[in-house]
């Protein structure tokens, strides 16, 4: 046994002779430092003609020209955070100075008829999310194809009660219809004649527009699979509606095209990949085209750049950039393990992350399973992209259940799924106090703000627009502009992020891809997809591709059109009633999207993604005149109606 005690009565090292002993990167600073010091001002000493010397070598750019990239502006981005610190205490001590104190106690001025029409109007759509549950469960269809006859039979596919519309489905739309128009007109005519308040009236159109949305993909989706059940289509891979048209106001299905297609399937689930014997439907999925792996998480970027190489452009790049981001439990683990690989999930379009293999089913959800670092890494190499295979672990009717439906009526989504990827294990009660925290914290950032700051911006606003003064109006924008930004990030913060995650932590919700860097976006068109992807997943799935594709078919640009057609009427419902102004503002806003998309695409052809001059006119027609501009007319509008 090797004993490494000193000797009985042999004396300690000293500290001298330890320091020596120690390799020389464990030497302080100070005695590295000196012996190279003295070895410049040795060798400078010994330099020839010292005031001949060759000062320019070699050729060299500057430091701010665009072609160098290496250069890091951290110091730059500090002095600017400072300097926009000292400038907002100087606005906080000038608006302290010039108005005093005028924040008061939340809801201390809100009458009690304002609070029981708010709880009158909230009420109301949740007894539409009631009635469309009731409606789902009464249109369960009695009967459907046998096995035998699984969606091949030529007389079956031209079956108008099987593909087109029965009598007993027109009875459930026109409820669905009686249903979408209750959940969005009660509460707005509750909200325009009954509640007074913009803030509760806003909230409560919240309330209204979101169900509203949620209801419609509920009553779209199972529509769908409405159909599937009818047709005995179990693997959801045969819609014979991709194949229609409408003619003379009809519903015409080719059963040639249906019948060739059906035969290529056939053929497609018993042909094999001739290199390593794969199914060619997997051979297939791995020939898409797809984002390598990020094998750390300083090397992960959401930057256009990078990922142009290998990202098409539009809804491709948005879905290729949201499969991207690592997952939750991945994301702490990155944490402590620096090298810790992350691959590519492309998620399906419905469950997405477990279907098993081996053909056992999932219990009530798919289950996004923590795994090691290593498993993480092969799990990675073998998933495939799946997009446009639909996978659920709860197959129709069973999914029509209050439980089912009360999970999509809270979950942070607005596209109805008959099952979503869930997290295992216990609720981050860490995770959870912390969003719960900004949450309450930011919201009194707002509140103050709005008060103390924005309000006599607004009051001064009033004034300037009754004297028809350009000058003292365009004042009033620019200074609102600052404190309607820091409102609306704040804002999006807190929803987006705080909100959503927290809401998504206590439901288990796994995909928590809310958003993009839409800050970073080089046109008007990208801001619109990244910034809210709930809607953007919306628009795309039940606005864009059903009008662009069979039986309807129509050109892209038309289901643009319609799409910023809805969004538009959205808005106008949720920022009109509050306010009592239904004059257009809003509606007429977000029409004038489709322009400055042009525009900006147009600036980014001629210049190229990298001058920035798209994201420039982003910045500027939203935040700092669109916003500011848009709030003005609201609040004065509203003022003037209500003396």
């Amino acid at each position: 046994m090797d004993d490494r005690r000193p000797p009985a009565g042999s004396k300690l090292p000293s500290t001298a002779a330890l320091r020596q002993r120690l390799p020389p990167t464990t030497h302080s600073a100070r005695t590295t430092a000196a012996p190279a010091a003295a070895r410049r001002a040795k060798a400078a000493k010994s330099i020839p003609y010292l005031q001949a010397q060759v000062v320019h070598y070699k050729p060299r750019i500057s430091v701010l020209d665009k072609e160098l990239t290496t250069v890091s502006y951290h110091g730059l981005v500090n002095f600017l955070l400072l300097l926009l610190s000292a400038t907002l205490i100087r606005l906080a001590i000038e608006n302290y100075l010039k108005y005093g104190i005028l924040v008061s106690i939340p809801g201390s001025s809100v009458s009690w008829p304002d609070w029981l029409a708010t709880l009158a109007g909230l009420l109301s759509v949740a007894a539409s999310f009631l009635a469309a549950y009731a409606i789902e469960k009464s249109a369960v269809p009695a009967t459907r194809l046998r096995s035998t006859e699984r969606c091949t039979d030529d007389a079956a596919v031209a079956d108008p009660v099987l593909v087109g519309v029965p009598l007993q489905e027109r009875r459930t739309l026109l409820m669905h219809l009686a249903n979408l128009g209750f959940a969005l007109v009660t509460p707005a005519c509750i909200t325009y004649f009954a509640i007074f308040q913009p803030a509760l009236g806003t909230l409560v159109m919240l309330f209204a527009c979101i169900t509203f949305l949620k209801l419609y993909s509920l009553a779209a989706t199972n529509f769908d699979l409405r159909r599937a059940y009818r047709l005995n289509d179990t693997r959801l891979d045969s819609d014979p509606l991709r194949f229609s048209s409408i003619e003379r106001g009809r519903l015409v299905v080719s059963p040639a095209a249906r019948r060739g297609h059906a035969e290529r399937h056939s053929d497609s689930d018993l042909s094999t990949d001739a290199d390593n014997n794969e199914p060619a439907a997997t051979s297939s999925r791995r020939a898409l085209r797809h984002i390598p792996p990020f094998k750390t998480r300083s090397s992960f970027s959401l930057n256009a750049r990078a990922l142009a190489e290998a990202l098409v452009e539009g809804d491709d790049c948005i879905d290729a950039k949201a499969d991207a981001l690592p997952r939750p439990q991945l994301r702490l683990r990155q944490r402590s393990v620096s090298a810790a690989p992350e691959t590519l999930r492309c998620i399906a379009s419905a469950s997405g992350e477990a279907a098993h293999r081996d053909g056992e089913a999932a219990s009530s959800h798919d289950r996004c399973l923590p795994r090691s670092p290593q498993a993480e890494e092969k799990a990675g190499a073998e998933e495939k992209p799946a997009r446009y295979q639909i996978l659920y672990s709860v197959a129709y009717p069973d999914n029509v259940t209050v439980k089912n439906f009360g999970y999509f009526w809270l979950a942070p989504t607005l596209c109805y799924q008959p099952s979503y990827p869930l997290l295992s294990g216990p609720i981050r009660k860490s995770f959870l106090a912390k969003r719960v925290a900004e949450l309450v914290i930011i919201g009194m950032a707002m509140y103050v703000l709005i008060q103390q700051y924005a309000v006599p911006t607004l009051v001064g606003s009033v004034q300037a627009i009754d004297k028809r003064d350009g000058f003292w109006l365009s004042e009033r924008v620019l200074k609102l502009s600052v404190i309607s930004a820091t409102v609306w990030f704040l804002g999006f913060y807190a929803v987006f992020h705080a909100g959503l995650n927290a809401l998504a932590e206590v439901l288990r919700f796994a995909d928590r891809a809310f958003y993009l860097d839409w800050w970073n976006s080089v046109d008007l068109a990208a801001y619109w997809r990244e910034w809210n992807l709930p809607i953007h997943y919306f628009c795309k799935r039940h606005i864009m591709m059903p009008l662009i594709s069979a039986p309807l078919s129509l050109p892209v640009n038309v289901g643009v059109m319609f799409t910023f057609l809805v969004s538009a009427i959205m808005h106008e419902l949720l920022f009109g009633i509050p306010t009592h102004c239904l004059k257009g503002y809003s509606f007429v806003g977000m029409m004038m999207q489709i322009p400055l998309i042009q525009l900006t695409q147009w600036l980014v052809r001629w210049r190229g993604p990298e001058s920035g001059l798209g994201n420039a006119v982003f910045w500027i027609s939203f935040c700092i005149v669109g916003q500011p501009l848009g709030v003005v007319q609201y609040y004065y509008t509203w003022v003037k109606n209500n003396p």
